[in-house]
């Protein structure tokens, strides 16, 4: 189903995923897609060029999801440490389909989205529960997206391209604020500011409920200094939990897969 008029057709955000994606195909280890909606050929980290996911825009909330497969928040990230897994199979274990699941997830929106609307918040929350690194990025890869190169300009002082080559150098984005003139703390509060613009834009145009924005702001906020502070896991940059194939095999002996290598605990981002 199409995407919200004028998200993923914006000139900024399109051009800003042509970077990423080039940047990095160029550095990632080939591999397979591990969501089935992915295209023949697609790299395991593939994901859809649509603004819900790379706003991280949830059409549910994560408790309830929680609630529903029987586990709580550190549930969801164990399981999804190996984007192979998806939601789906926990779903199954209670005795839930994709689609009936999707229903109950989205029923705070009937009757207050038109229909075509409400049925589009559905496909997605369907695609969220079946298809494994979708919603790994949208629950933990929340610094992952193509906001903070696009304000590079302002938050750095530097192009886009500038800000990705930096990071693939191994700089963090503090040290990148510091090679560009600009104090860290005034860029971290740009950053800040820029995701709470985008989590609100999500409740606006009812991508998202205001609970959830909050939710997920709070833990950008909780992450935000160990990100400025970290540059991209050294394996793979596409992947936050370690493994080249989003996986724990392909993780090196003796790591703790489920954490990134190196930075945050739940977070990645360019």
């Amino acid at each position: 189903m199409a995407d919200d008029p004028g998200v993923t057709s914006a000139r900024g955000l399109a051009l800003s995923l042509l970077v990423l994606v080039t940047a990095f195909a160029a550095i990632a280890t080939p591999a397979g897609a591990h969501d089935s909606l992915a295209p023949p050929g697609a790299q395991h980290n593939w994901l859809p060029k649509e603004g819900w996911v790379w706003m991280h825009w949830l059409p549910f909330e994560e408790p309830e999801l929680a609630a529903a497969l029987g586990t709580n928040a550190a549930g969801l990230r164990h399981h999804l440490t190996d984007d192979r897994h998806t939601l789906a199979t926990l779903a199954k274990r209670r005795g839930w389909k994709p689609k009936p699941l999707a229903r109950h997830l989205t029923r705070r929106f009937d009757g207050r989205v038109p229909a075509k609307r409400l049925a589009n918040l559905r496909w997605r929350t369907e695609r969220v529960l079946t298809q494994g690194h979708l919603a790994q990025h949208l629950l933990f890869h929340t610094f992952h997206g193509p906001a903070v190169p696009t304000s590079a300009p302002q938050l750095f002082g530097i192009s886009r391209e500038e800000f990705i080559a930096a990071r693939q150098d191994g700089l963090s984005p503090a040290a990148i604020a510091v090679r560009a003139g600009r104090d860290p703390a005034v860029t971290r509060a740009g950053v800040l500011a820029l995701l709470s613009a985008e989590g609100a834009r999500g409740v606006h145009t009812r991508s998202q409920s205001r609970a959830q924005a909050r939710r997920m702001l709070a833990r950008q906020r909780g992450a935000l200094d160990c990100w400025m502070g970290s540059p991209l896991p050294k394996l793979d940059p596409a992947n936050p939990f370690g493994g080249r194939n989003g996986d724990a095999a392909s993780a090196p002996a003796g790591s703790a897969p489920s954490r990134p290598i190196p930075g945050c605990q739940d977070e990645h981002g360019h």
